[in-house]
């Protein structure tokens, strides 16, 4: 079963953390929210653009990768 690890506020920012995620052996799927048909609103109830999902087993290293690469990554 796929656990969802982190929403993302935009494509690159998921795209980029998914293959992270792969590079250190984790499989990783991204799902967006928006859909043509309803014109946002998914996004909106969502609270961002899509979702980075991984196996169940791998959930709690797949969020402690994306908290240390965030971190890195914010810093000047």
């Amino acid at each position: 079963m796929l656990k969802r690890v982190y929403v993302s506020l935009d494509e690159f920012t998921a795209i980029t953390l998914k293959t992270m995620l792969e590079g250190k052996g984790i499989k990783a799927m991204v799902r967006r929210f928006e859909t043509t048909w309803l014109n946002g609103l998914p996004k909106f109830m969502e609270g961002g653009w899509g979702e980075i999902l991984v196996p169940e087993d791998d959930k709690e290293l797949a969020e402690r990768y994306i908290q240390e690469f965030l971190k890195d990554s914010n810093q000047d």
